[in-house]
């Protein structure tokens, strides 16, 4: 490797290590290919060897650890043969935490990847797809219809009040308590119909938390 083009490498490295949002411009400059408004969680492993071989479009979501792979030296075994394969995630998918996608895989459009997948064949688009070999568990129609409708009955918060780990203690309580016997959702900004109550200094309980 040219030593200039190596010092650049490092270089880029360790701006990785101190700015983790540098993530998706440093997958660029390895060569994969990445469209507009895209998330990539660092750390996640893209295939170091053959990077050029990634496409992921617009409007993609990639969460923690995920593992990319476009080779696949199992196949050594048979001889001397390493399996090598693009690997294309269309636009508006998204990937959950500690999925690994095998090479020569395709992820249609809209569609969604559970956590902890093993993707090793193509995705459909518009489909969610999980588990080891991931298969498809629904269409999108289907999860959207289904928390949509939860939406309307679970316990909404304001994401903005709570993401923060330094928040103040009385709003981690209320919280743990909104959510001791079920799950609810964050949302950018709460529907006129689901007022909630935050504490500032005392306790406070959301609007319609008891069924």
């Amino acid at each position: 490797m040219n030593p200039i083009v190596k010092l650049g490498h490092y270089v880029r490295r360790i701006r990785l290590l101190v700015d983790s949002g540098y993530y998706p411009e440093y997958l660029r400059k390895q060569g994969v290919r990445i469209g507009r408004n895209c998330v990539i969680l660092y750390p996640s492993y893209i295939d170091g060897r053959l990077p050029y071989l990634l496409e992921i479009g617009d409007d993609v979501v990639i969460s923690l650890y995920v593992t990319i792979l476009t080779h696949d030296a199992a196949s050594a075994w048979a001889g001397d043969l390493v399996k090598v394969g693009r690997v294309r995630i269309h636009d508006h998918v998204f990937i959950g935490a500690n999925t690994t996608v095998m090479c020569n895989v395709t992820i249609g459009p809209h569609a969604i990847v559970g956590a902890g997948s093993v993707v090793s064949r193509d995705v459909p688009p518009n489909s969610v797809v999980a588990g080891n070999p991931a298969k498809v568990v629904c269409s999108m129609d289907q999860f959207t219809a289904k928390h949509r409708e939860l939406g309307g009955r679970q316990p909404l918060f304001e994401g903005k009040d709570f993401r923060h780990p330094y928040i103040s203690d009385d709003r981690k309580t209320f919280l743990s308590e909104q959510l001791r016997d079920t799950f609810g959702y964050f949302c950018s900004r709460l529907p006129d119909s689901r007022p909630e109550t935050i504490p500032s200094a005392g306790k406070g309980r959301q609007e319609g938390d008891k069924k």
